[in-house]
């Protein structure tokens, strides 16, 4: 059953948007055009349903920049609550959990593969030998084991280094607050919000954009060079949109 931030005061709410848009001759594709905000945002606030949002703060930031824009005056909907802050901030944790361990799947699985034939071939070589062991015997069974430890050693040497320096890297840390989009061939890819002390890397090849909301609370780096996160952003809503084209 999907979980809905939904209440009879935010849908009553969400109609005075609507009915507003109509009143200024304008589609939900046109407004979302203009401010950069996928319309499915928009939707979800004439709607009254607040379920498609991460956070509070991040509904907050976008139920702003429609209310400015389409010049009115209404005040964000109490629908949130500790339980469903709680909700966002398990599923977020439950997510960096599940990325860990896929980090580590491979590594862990090849290790199990290799300690599963060196065990099959203990057992072979046990079926086919007395029980009385000379010492060359012995001697090729340490050697198996020196073998072993040599091929964890190359694995562990040949895990990618996370450290290193990628080519179209995009590095962000967060200082406070703050959400960010990011559209590739003008699809939305990514949408997340993060609060201070968070980092993100991803690598993307231009062209691409990435919307920012709270912009005096991050700065980040593109290929090793630094990105102007605030000069052009709105000095409002503090939301920016950051272009990268191929040069």
């Amino acid at each position: 059953m999907t979980y809905k931030l939904k209440s009879a005061s935010s849908a009553k709410i969400g109609k005075k948007f609507k009915v507003k848009r109509i009143e200024l001759g304008l589609s939900i594709t046109e407004v979302a055009e203009k401010l950069f905000i996928n319309k499915n945002y928009l939707m979800s606030i004439e709607e009254g349903d607040y379920s498609i949002f991460p956070s509070e703060s991040f509904a907050k930031a976008y139920f702003k920049k429609y209310l400015e824009y389409l010049d009115i005056e209404i005040d964000f909907p109490s629908i949130y609550d500790n339980n469903t802050e709680k909700k966002h901030k398990k599923i977020s944790r439950e997510i960096r959990f599940n990325s860990s361990l896929e980090k580590n799947f491979l590594y862990i699985a090849s290790s199990l593969l290799i300690a599963i034939s060196i065990f099959i071939y203990f057992l072979i070589k046990t079926n086919s030998i007395d029980n009385n062991l000379t010492e060359n015997q012995i001697t090729s069974f340490k050697d198996i084991a020196l073998i072993y430890d040599k091929v964890n050693q190359n694995n562990i040497t040949i895990m990618p280094d996370d450290s290193s320096n990628i080519e179209n890297k995009l590095s962000l840390e967060f200082i406070d607050e703050c959400w960010i989009e990011l559209y590739l061939d003008e699809k939305l890819i990514e949408a997340q919000n993060f609060k201070g002390g968070d980092t993100y890397t991803k690598v993307l090849k231009p062209p691409f954009k990435i919307i920012i909301g709270n912009a005096d609370s991050i700065k980040g780096t593109y290929n090793g060079e630094y990105i102007d996160f605030i000069t052009n952003a709105n000095r409002l809503t503090k939301v920016n949109t950051i272009y990268f084209l191929n040069e």
